[in-house]
């Protein structure tokens, strides 16, 4: 019995690993980092990992450049996205409440909160439930309501000494938000493992069975490698569907 609960675990860790890896976890964090700036783009602060974090993650800018010779000034990133608040003020696009920029490794969210613009950077992955994306925005809506202040005159030497100790604050949030995202996914994952895996060991027999009724005549080896096949086939497309999970499920 034991022998079969860790063999259990075992699986389960190499399946969390796997998905973990594939996505792309191991090098970039589901939030990367948060860039605080006014409408015209003058970065305020930044939430964001240290050059030297323990488990490899990196500052927002080493992730948006090729190499060290090119990276970028983060006031140049929000100077050019506040521009598309500027685009749609002078164009008939009301209310614009965020934007959102899709790329096959990272993904941005850009929103616009009070009079200011809060720039989220994320692994493409990273699929944000409602609740999650709340949790995120309402952290950041506390503090620039809280600190109100020190983000309206943030160039000010008390509004700096203010806002160093948000930023470290900001990036223990980060931390722990980004554990408690991989954390969930894990468990999302080996609970859609689970349930694929026995929807499969059913699919598989109708597929087998009806094979046999139509193709009578083939050899019992074609129609074991059509079977697998097809069934591989289909579970590689389950996997691609997102599962509904229930948020008390989320939550655990």
């Amino acid at each position: 019995m034991l022998g079969t609960q860790i063999d259990d675990s075992f699986v389960e860790k190499k399946l969390t690993e796997t998905v973990y890896r594939t996505h792309n976890f191991n090098t970039i964090p589901p939030i990367i980092g948060i860039i605080f700036s006014d409408q015209y783009g003058n970065t305020i602060t930044v939430f964001e990992y240290g050059s030297k974090s323990e488990n490899g993650y990196r500052p927002i800018k080493s992730y948006l450049s090729e190499g060290d010779k090119s990276l970028l000034e983060l006031d140049l990133i929000s100077m050019y996205l506040s521009s598309f608040k500027i685009f749609a003020g002078q164009t008939n696009i009301k209310n614009l409440s965020h934007l959102e920029i899709y790329g096959s490794n990272i993904k941005a969210q850009i929103y616009f909160l009070f009079e200011y613009m809060v720039i989220v950077f994320l692994n493409s992955q990273t699929n944000l439930t409602s609740k999650e994306r709340t949790q995120v925005l309402k952290y950041c809506e506390d503090k620039l309501t809280k600190y109100k202040y020190e983000f309206e005159n943030f160039n000010d030497a008390r509004s700096r000494d203010i806002l160093r100790i948000l930023e470290n604050k900001g990036k223990n949030w980060l931390k722990k938000f980004n554990v408690k995202y991989i954390q969930t996914y894990k468990n999302i994952y080996l609970r859609k493992h689970e349930t694929i895996e026995k929807s499969m060991s059913e699919i598989g027999l109708i597929i087998q069975n009806e094979l046999y009724a139509y193709l009578e005549y083939v050899p019992d080896e074609i129609i074991n490698n059509i079977s697998k096949e097809i069934r591989n086939k289909i579970q590689d497309k389950l996997f691609e569907i997102n599962l509904n999970v229930p948020e008390n499920f989320k939550n655990e």
